[in-house]
């Protein structure tokens, strides 16, 4: 099976790694940089020519393999389930991936393969275990584990209609189309159905074949290979598909899982023997031709042809699992000597689980679990970088940073005090012993520490490394949560919020509660007179100015579970399980509203935000910077002021139509920016005035121009910088 060819400039190897592009439902918000997203194992690839989709657990990655030896990740998108099986197909003359796992099926435009974006999601109900597909014209045929059979229409690929089920053929495993036929793998049978009409699809005949448990089936010049999981390969007559006739079955080996044709020899995933190879020129007679090991167990296979010097060179794309995920391409132009070109290996997970930042002077502190403390360099939000791990024992799960230290509250540890003067080498210098220390605020020379049975513990930090606690509010309040504004302190134990007079933090005064919550509450924050509550899938907003009193002033709709909130300016910044994280306007706290939003992210836990940008802690997706794009402002520190100009590239890059350029200023400067043709002559003039220091984006639109490189010209403070952009259509 030949795949139509998609031939990308050679350019490709200069294009960027496009960090986790939105498969959610985004407004006002963009997602810059990321650490610690683990991309798990692959069981699913699909390859156009040199450009590679595949599944890296619930991710479906694009990749660029015009230069097998160094291949390029281009963009991403982040899916809710595992991917189990993905095809590419053209809709209208557009471009699309149709993806499964799970009890999904998900529509994703790729148009661009720069900048992926999903346009709808399918469940197919309860119970459905969603394991393979394929498309024929305007329609998906989907394996649908223990659902059966299903067809949909998605020849509007935005609202996919289901057309036909036939849910009486479970368990099935994997679909392939050949003519007018379905060919269904399903587990000790596979099925042939007629789909000539895909809303009447009519049943047709049953592969008994060899026994085993039949994993995959691919169709080739009238007779059907089918892939039995446990040990061979079948070959099957289905010349007559209402009979089909056994003839050979020959052993392959354990995890026989995926196969695929180019002339005379077909390519089969065979698990921890990687790749083998037969010549079926006689389908009753296959020859084992060779083999070779992939990095990691092979999964699946897809073919693609890699342009090189000049000839188009056949590879076979292997999707490979544990323990070494990623994709392999295998040079098969002779057969008989496959060659390795790359292995694309999957990102893993760094240990931990993230559950809470804050962020100070370019760099973000994360609560890790029991991985301890993550410093990160987060200067430039496009490019986290780890500085260093601080194993501190424990389980971290909230951070605060005054000066040269960090305070972590790590559960039943305590308090770890720990030295971050040389962010690259912390240093643990004191462990204040709590009951278990939850939650963490600080506040001028104070920390306070939400230690469950004891409420809220006060810690003296003058002298950090004597640092110890002078006071404690007693058992009267569980301590969850702690949240600090100047002289007021707020805790929370799920139910109910109790605040506190700090005037003397040796002496803390109990003052009065919100009353109880609907949902419960694990976070909060307190800006001037009002806390800002998420109470399971509401914002909250009291009005505090009588703390004696506490008063429910309004509460906006949320979605998901709310965790916790940071209050930047006019906005409050909600992180929610489900939905991730919510922009809401609350220049009028009587009155929120949601501006801006980025959904999807599921374990979205805690959140600091600063300027513009918000650092969420993702649990095990470690974490993510995401800039509010309706705020002009940088940092409302200046704590983001780089040390000089510097103009990036654009991103992304290639583009159709819309890329964004960014650049950073050292002090406020009159800027230009402009963009010219490779002529010299102006385009457009993006900017032309007076910028504030910082990091600054500025989106550009192509859309009235032809494909080409073109130039943009940054002017700032004497300084002039360029760089070439390219644009695709």
């Amino acid at each position: 099976m030949k795949i139509t060819k998609l031939f990308l400039a050679a350019f490709i190897g200069v294009v960027f790694l496009l960090q986790g592009i939105s498969a959610q439902s985004i407004k006002n918000m963009t997602l810059l940089g990321n650490y610690g997203r683990g991309e798990g194992e692959s069981k699913a690839v699909f390859a156009a020519g040199s450009l590679v989709f595949y599944g890296l657990g619930s991710k479906v990655q694009i990749a660029s393999f015009s230069n097998p030896a160094n291949p390029v990740k281009i963009a991403s998108v982040q899916l809710s389930d595992v991917i189990e099986a993905l095809v590419r197909t053209s809709i209208n003359s557009t471009q699309y991936v149709v993806a499964t796992g799970g009890s999904k099926v998900w529509i994703i435009n790729v148009q661009d393969p720069t900048k992926p974006l999903l346009v709808s999601t399918i469940d197919v109900g309860a119970g459905a275990t969603c394991e393979g597909v394929a498309t024929s014209g305007s329609y998906a045929y989907v394996a649908a584990g223990g659902s059966g059979f299903k067809v949909y229409s998605i020849s509007t690929p935005s609202a996919p209609t289901l057309v036909s089920s036939i849910d009486s053929l479970a368990y099935c495993e994997s679909v392939v189309i050949s003519g007018q036929y379905a060919y269904i793998a399903a587990g000790s049978r596979s099925h042939i159905v007629d789909i000539s009409t895909p809303s009447a699809p009519i049943y047709v005949g049953r592969i008994n074949g060899y026994g085993g448990y039949h994993q995959y089936l691919n169709v080739r010049a009238g007779y059907a290979y089918i892939c039995n999981y446990d040990a061979s390969l079948s070959v099957v007559n289905v010349t007559n598909p209402s009979s089909p006739v056994n003839v050979v079955d020959i052993p392959s080996g354990y995890r026989t899982g995926g196969i695929v044709f180019d002339g005379n020899y077909a390519y089969v995933a065979v698990g921890d023997s990687g790749l083998k190879i037969y010549n079926v020129a006689n389908p009753a007679s296959p020859v084992f031709t060779s083999k070779i090991s992939t990095t990691g167990r092979a999964a699946f296979v897809s073919y693609g042809a890699i342009t090189m010097a000049g000839t188009p060179t056949g590879h076979i794309f292997v999707a490979n699992r544990n323990p070494a995920p990623g994709i392999s391409a295998i040079n098969v132009s002779t057969p008989s000597a496959p060659t390795t070109s790359a292995f694309l290996a999957a990102i893993p997970a760094p240990t931990g689980s993230a559950y809470s930042p804050y962020y100070s002077d370019g760099k973000a502190y994360v609560a890790y679990g029991t991985a301890g403390l993550r410093i990160l360099d987060v200067s430039n939000p496009l490019n986290v970088s780890l500085l260093s791990t601080a194993a501190l024992g424990g389980d971290s799960r909230g951070v605060v940073v005054g000066g040269n230290y960090a305070f972590v509250a790590a559960r039943d540890s305590g308090v770890f005090v720990v030295d971050v003067s040389a962010p690259g080498s912390p240093v643990k210098v004191k462990t204040i012993k709590t009951l278990n220390a939850r939650g963490i605020a600080i506040g001028e020379n104070y920390v306070y520490v939400a230690i469950s049975d004891s409420g809220m513990g006060v810690i003296d930090i003058s002298n950090p490394s004597t640092a110890s606690i002078v006071a404690y509010t007693g058992k009267s309040v569980y301590g969850e949560n702690v949240a600090v504004n100047g002289n007021i302190a707020g805790i929370t134990d799920y139910e109910q919020i109790t605040f506190y007079d700090i005037s003397n933090p040796n002496s803390p005064v109990k003052k009065g509660t919100t009353g109880s919550f609907k949902t419960g509450n694990e976070g909060f924050a307190i800006s001037g007179n009002y806390a800002y509550v998420p109470d399971g899938d509401s914002l909250k907003v009291y009005n505090i100015s009588n703390l004696d009193m506490p008063v429910l002033l309004s509460k906006i709709k949320t979605g998901g579970y709310g965790y916790v909130t940071s209050v930047v300016g006019n906005y409050c910044y909600v992180a929610s399980e489900g939905t991730g994280v919510r922009a809401i306007n609350i220049s009028n706290p009587a009155s929120p509203v949601e501006d801006g939003y980025y959904d999807g992210v599921p374990q979205s836990r805690g959140l600091m935000a600063d300027g513009k940008y918000i650092y969420v802690a993702e649990k095990t997706d470690g974490l993510t910077v995401y800039s509010n794009d309706l705020v002009t402002s940088v940092s409302n520190n200046n704590l983001l002021i780089p040390e000089s100009i510097t103009l990036h590239q654009n991103f992304p890059n290639p583009f159709n139509p819309t890329t964004s350029i960014t650049f950073e200023l050292n002090k406020s400067a009159n800027t230009t920016l402009e963009v010219y043709n490779v002529l010299g002559q102006r385009i457009e003039v993006l900017l032309n005035k007076q910028m504030p220091a910082g990091l600054i984006s500025v989106p550009f639109n192509g859309a009235s121009l032809t494909s080409g490189i073109y130039i943009y010209r940054l002017k700032a403070d004497g300084v002039t910088l360029s760089k070439k952009m390219m644009l695709i259509k």
